[in-house]
C-alpha cells in the first residue's frame, strides 16, 4: 500500500472515469469542501485501473476513493464526508460551516436568475414608485443565485443542494429541500 500522508496531511485519491456521474458527484463534493485530492482516470491510465481494482479487491467500480488508507467504493456524499472528518482531512466544524455556506443547488440557482431577469424586465415598464422595490427584490434573487446562498433557506435550515435538478444524475434525494439540521455521522 502506498503512503497516504504527505507532509503530515491526509492524502485523498480518487480513481474514476470521465463519463461516470458518481465520479463527477464525488469530485464536486471534494471541490466544494476544498479537500485537496489526486484524481486518476481509469479509462485513460491503465496503471490507475490496476491500482483501483487492487484497492477495491474486486471488479471495476467508479469511483474508488482512498482516504487515509480506507477504501470507499462508490461512496455516497454522507459516507465520504464522514470518512474525511474521521481521517482529519476535513474538520467537522469546517464541514458544517461549508454546508451552511452553500445552500442553493444548481437548478435552484438557474430558476432564481430566470426569475430575476423576468422581474427586472417587467419592472422597467412600471412607474418609478413600484419599479425600485421590485428591482431590489430582483437584485436579491440574482445575488442569492450568484452566491449559492439564501438567507431564507439559512433561517429555515434547509438546502436544495444534492436534490433533484442539482446536476442531473448526481442528485442524492428526490425532494427539493432537505434539512441542514439532520444528525450527521461526524457530529454525534
Amino acid at each position: 500500500m502506498l503512503d497516504v500522508t504527505e507532509g503530515g496531511q491526509v492524502q485523498v485519491r480518487v480513481f474514476g472515469a470521465g463519463w461516470c456521474e458518481d465520479t463527477a458527484r464525488t469530485r464536486r463534493l471534494l471541490r466544494r469542501f476544498r479537500v485537496p485530492h489526486v484524481y486518476r482516470d481509469v479509462d485513460l491510465d491503465l496503471d490507475a485501473l490496476r491500482e483501483a481494482t487492487a484497492l477495491h479487491e474486486g471488479p471495476r467500480r467508479t469511483p474508488i476513493v482512498e482516504v487515509d488508507g480506507h477504501v470507499l467504493a462508490e461512496p455516497r456524499n454522507a459516507e465520504l464526508l464522514a470518512r474525511l472528518v474521521a481521517s482529519g482531512a476535513l474538520a467537522g466544524s469546517t464541514a458544517l460551516a461549508r454546508m451552511k455556506d452553500h445552500n442553493v443547488g444548481d437548478l435552484d440557482r438557474l430558476l432564481r436568475v430566470v426569475l430575476a431577469v423576468t422581474v427586472t424586465a417587467a419592472a422597467l415598464r412600471r412607474p418609478p414608485a413600484v419599479r425600485w422595490p421590485v428591482l431590489a427584490g430582483a437584485a436579491v434573487l440574482a445575488f442569492t443565485a450568484a452566491r449559492a446562498w439564501c438567507p431564507v433557506y439559512d433561517a429555515w435550515q434547509v438546502t436544495s443542494v444534492d436534490g433533484p435538478g442539482d446536476r442531473p444524475g448526481e442528485a442524492e434525494r428526490d425532494t427539493w429541500l432537505a434539512s441542514t439540521t439532520a444528525p450527521l455521522a461526524w457530529s454525534k
